[in-house]
């Protein structure tokens, strides 16, 4: 059975018609990097061009939580029924007479994807990608992308921001080729996976239906949100916890450290997750000069600990000094089920290595402050080339909606280790006091009144 597809939906001139275009050509393709270009009727449409397989041509679409599908269902509902689709609403499924279908489902952590794993697609879709804080589901369900269909594909769209940035820009790689157009061919798996590149620009059918929403976009208050949404830039600090971040502020010639400033050491511990080293000097002034890091996912404690000394041992800038200390997360002191021996814990498998941890505060919201504090007052820098992955986080680790003052827990733990050191080593400069205003006295008296006493008395 053949469905006619032109009459229920085509592709809009340039990125999208490229985007539509590279289906059989391009494994996995990730579309937008703004807001606006059509993202979602992209994925919706795109699905379609195959609808002719029948049986064969069997997709699924996925949102990370299942209230965000309301978009998706919205959308499909405006297309597929001039399909001959229909929505099968107990299965959240679109069906059709040919035997093809479309799943719309959500996957919140990587433990759901286990849910997938006997599957059989030839369509599998992300909406929303840097919404998931990692490519852990995606890559795992990678392995369900199977079966007799021509071209089988793996299709994605977002925006930048979201606490998947850096996961996405870097699989991508849109750092590297912001403009996109560029295909990458896995050296593992041979697949083939191109970025395209979208602007509110390029959907001429939304400016038409509604001409004022670039202005509304431009009107957030926020020009680095407005370069994301309009102009899809990666490099925008959308939505970023450390806001007051600029490369050309913190980075700094290297230079040899004066065997009179204090070494010390930031540790997070990961196992999937990277483990990940500061190195900080401090100088008379209080200023922490970043001198080096470490950064390495899905290695043994064992393998960690000899790589970790190994940093600390050649640091060229310090002539084989070592840290005073050796800050780490709590919870490293704890024994654990699974570990290369029986009752033994991290820091314990590190300290045969001659690498010894001390318990660092663990406050995220005050080790934030403290940090935010630092680089308000130009009170760190970072050695140009000594700390890479920690000057990639910086500017784009996003702020957790739900809880403003705190991070969005994603590729973080770069920024957990130099908080775990920051605690302990750098003392916050306060601001200059002025005299209250009436109102603001008012305030204080009331405090008093109502909690007896307050955090100043």
């Amino acid at each position: 059975m053949t469905v006619a597809v032109a009459p229920a939906w085509q592709p809009q001139l340039g990125p999208q018609s490229a985007a539509i275009r590279a289906r059989a050509i391009v494994d996995e393709l990730f579309f937008g990097g703004a807001r606006g270009p059509g993202k979602t009727q992209f994925i919706l449409g795109d699905f379609l061009y195959d609808l002719h397989q029948g049986a064969a041509w069997q997709g699924v679409l996925f949102r990370r939580t299942y209230p965000e599908l309301d978009e998706v269902i919205r959308s499909s509902m405006e297309i597929y029924p001039k399909t001959g689709g229909e929505y099968k609403v107990g299965s959240h499924t679109w069906k059709w007479a040919n035997g093809a279908q479309l799943a719309l489902r959500h996957i919140d952590t990587p433990f759901d994807a286990a849910h997938y794993q006997g599957h059989s697609y030839s369509f599998i879709a992300w909406d929303e990608l840097p919404n998931w804080p990692d490519l852990i589901a995606y890559k795992r369900l990678k392995a369900t992308l199977r079966g007799n269909a021509d071209n089988k594909r793996v299709r994605a769209t977002g925006n930048p921001g979201g606490p998947g940035h850096h996961a996405v820009s870097d699989y991508f790689q849109i750092g590297d080729y912001p403009n996109g157009n560029r295909l990458i061919v896995d050296p593992e798996t041979g697949m083939t996976r191109i970025f395209i590149r979208g602007r509110v620009s390029d959907n001429k059918i939304l400016l038409k239906n509604d001409p004022m929403y670039v202005q509304r976009l431009k009107g957030v208050g926020d020009p680095e949100l407005v370069r994301a949404w309009l102009e899809g830039d990666w490099n925008a600090m959308v939505g970023g916890y450390f806001s007051t971040f600029r490369r050309e502020k913190v980075i700094e010639r290297p230079f040899d450290v004066p065997a009179s400033w204090p070494l010390f050491a930031g540790f997070d511990y990961g196992e999937a997750d990277p483990t990940a080293v500061i190195l900080g000097a401090i100088d008379f002034d209080g200023v922490v000069h970043i001198i080096g890091e470490y950064y390495q996912p899905n290695l043994s404690a064992s393998m960690h600990a000899e790589q970790v000394h190994e940093m600390l041992n050649t640091n060229q800038y310090v002539n084989g000094r070592w840290p005073s200390q050796i800050l780490a997360d709590p919870s490293v002191f704890n024994r654990r089920r699974g570990q290369e021996r029986a009752n033994v814990s991290p820091s314990d498998l590190f300290a045969q290595e001659n690498v010894f941890l001390t318990p660092a505060n663990n406050d995220r919201i005050n080790g934030w402050r403290i940090i935010t504090n630092a680089l308000t007052y130009d009170r760190i820098k970072i050695f140009d080339g000594a700390a890479p992955n920690l000057v990639r986080t910086f500017p784009v680790v996003p702020r957790d909606l739900k809880k403003p003052e705190d991070i969005a827990r994603s590729d973080d733990h770069i920024l957990d280790a130099l908080r775990y050191m920051m605690v302990h080593t750098y003392t916050p400069i306060e601001r200059p006091k002025t005299p209250l205003t009436s109102a603001e006295r008012l305030l204080e008296e009331l405090g008093e009144l109502g909690q007896g006493k307050t955090k100043y008395g």
